[in-house]
């Protein structure tokens, strides 16, 4: 093998052992009170730090080269993401919103490095401030609780059928068939698909109970019921009750980042044989110190989820439709 490949094998393999102890240290569990994998020094000073040790590593062991301050550091990062997806870390989701953010911070953190390293040629301080800078940012972080806010998700299909027809398909949902959802990137993703919606008695006070593929279930009380018009409810997720493996252990609904606080059906009537808008919107809450980014990415999901349910009550709604006008 190649003096220079070989170098090269080191060098990253050492920053990506970096990163991978990084990760097994920020999930520990008994570390859960100063160390969180959600947090700005994992999500974002980890990988500056890491960006900055294969460009340290490189000018050292190699040579100065803008490889080791630009294109190193990125790629480390690229085959530590990708290899988390491969090897069942982290789930298809993360790996996808996080990439964004970690790839671009490695390139970040290799060039600020660089910069350092030509007025401190022969000093390690900066490398080993780097190395422990995510040990010190996230217990600082871990002082204040992280900020929640709360939004609102909405979608809207047009349906030919009348608001009776269709109040009969949202009040309860008989169980789905897989080939009645539409395809959404969400469930390549590895979402649970919906399945059904049980009513355990009409009118307020009543109890919904939402199942998704997965042995996913959401509970939900009626507290508005006016048939033919609007429908909402509350909803209880209890992270106690929902698979591991049906989400990803950092965005699970109902626990400490995420969760949904409610849902209601509105249908809106266009006027005799001209059909109904049948709006869906729920409410989200989002605990973590970068809702901006996450509200983008949950409002992105959630819009498919949402979406593909009304297509699903569409279809249903205009077949039974043209099933009453045909025996008329």
């Amino acid at each position: 093998m190649h003096p220079r490949v070989l170098k090269s094998i080191i060098i990253i393999g050492t920053a990506a052992l970096y990163g991978i102890l990084c990760r097994i240290l920020f999930a520990l569990p008994g570390a859960q009170d100063w160390l969180q994998i959600v947090s700005l020094g994992f999500i974002y000073t980890m990988p500056l730090s890491l960006g900055g040790l294969v460009c340290f590593l490189g000018y050292k062991l190699d040579q100065p080269s803008k490889f080791w301050a630009l294109g190193a550091p990125s790629l480390t990062m690229a085959l530590l993401v990708f290899g988390s997806l491969l090897f069942k870390i982290e789930a298809a989701i993360c790996v996808l919103v996080a990439s964004p953010i970690v790839i671009p911070l490695a390139l970040l953190g290799g060039w600020l490095m660089s910069l350092i390293l030509h007025k401190w040629d022969h000093s390690k301080l900066p490398v080993t401030f780097a190395v422990f800078l995510p040990f010190l940012v996230t217990p600082v972080e871990q002082a204040w609780e992280a900020p929640h806010e709360t939004r609102v998700m909405k979608n809207t299909v047009m349906i030919k059928a009348t608001p009776e027809i269709i109040w009969s398909q949202i009040a309860e949902v008989p169980p789905i068939q897989r080939d009645e959802i539409p395809a959404q990137w969400i469930y390549h993703l590895g979402f649970p698909r919906p399945v059904a919606a049980m009513l355990d008695h009409p009118g307020v006070g009543g109890k919904r109970h939402a199942t998704f593929e997965g042995e996913v279930s959401f509970y939900e009380v009626v507290n508005l019921w006016e048939p033919g018009r609007k429908l909402a409810f509350s909803i209880k997720a209890d992270p106690e009750f929902i698979p591991r493996s049906a989400f990803d252990e950092h965005i699970i609904v109902g626990g400490r980042f995420y969760d949904v606080l409610d849902g209601t059906y509105e249908i809106e009537s266009l006027g005799p044989d001209a059909g109904c808008i049948l709006h869906l919107s729920s409410t989200h809450r989002l605990s973590t110190r970068f809702n901006d980014y996450a509200g983008w990415w949950s409002e992105w999901v959630m819009g498919q989820i949402q979406g593909s349910i009304l297509e699903v009550i569409k279809q249903r709604c205009e077949a039974k439709a043209g099933v009453l006008a045909s025996n008329q």
